[in-house]
């Protein structure tokens, strides 16, 4: 594989071709602390989690695969206690969670990595009240890099960093202006994305949007001791 400024050339016999590509600059995502009272947070984390129910996704794995049987449970034990861990805001058992899930699927980008991929889609976002964490889970995946492959672990930091596809952009945009006419759409284009990497974020993304639910306790608002 070779890098030229108009394209990427992979072997002898194929090209990517980026000469007509434009540079995509989204407005960056903000959560002002009245959006956070305003918006249906649960009704968007019950839609957003319905579409995936029925999916490809490996947190619901349907058939008789004892292998997929056993790794779906996983997966829905450590994201059960990751949502715990971060609604009681405790730090040692929000990194025993997220090593947990690091690596813990299939794929060039494993279920869990894309689970949190998803979850960090949102919580991360500029004024989120969970920003605090954004150190924390940048520190766990930079120590279980070897855990995952290249690919995930880039994917995965981007997104705590607020780097993302633009159909992921588009739908958290429009779940924060209340939006939600084309929702559905929108959803449909994240589930597009790989076999089930789709899913699997949007796994994250609900479970977000629950914990972002405005009810004038201290949910993901105090500093860990």
């Amino acid at each position: 594989m070779s890098f030229h400024n108009n394209g990427i050339d992979i072997g002898n016999d194929k090209r990517i071709d980026l000469s007509r590509a434009t540079r995509w600059q989204p407005d960056a995502l903000y959560l002002s602390p009245q959006r956070r009272q305003e918006i249906d947070w649960q009704s968007l984390a019950q839609i957003t989690l319905a579409s995936v129910i029925q999916s490809s996704s490996l947190f619901y794995f349907q058939s008789d695969n004892i292998f997929y049987q056993e790794m779906s449970r996983l997966l829905q034990l450590h994201r059960a206690k990751l949502i715990l861990a971060l609604r009681e805001e405790n730090c040692f058992a929000i990194e025993n969670e997220m090593t947990a899930l690091l690596g813990l699927g299939i794929g060039l980008t494993p279920t869990g990595d894309d689970y949190l991929s998803g979850l960090s889609a949102v919580l991360f976002i500029n004024g989120h009240p969970a920003n605090k964490y954004r150190s924390l889970f940048t520190s766990v995946l930079a120590c279980a890099r070897n855990k995952t492959t290249l690919l995930s672990a880039i994917t995965l930091r981007e997104a705590i960093d607020q780097r993302f596809r633009e159909s992921i952009h588009d739908f958290i945009y429009h779940a924060l202006n209340g939006e939600q006419q084309n929702i559905q759409q929108l959803i449909n284009e994240i589930k597009k994305i790989g076999s089930s990497s789709g899913c699997d974020m949007l796994c994250g993304m609900a479970d977000a949007f629950a914990l972002t639910r405005y009810d004038g306790g201290n949910h993901v608002n105090q500093d860990c001791d």
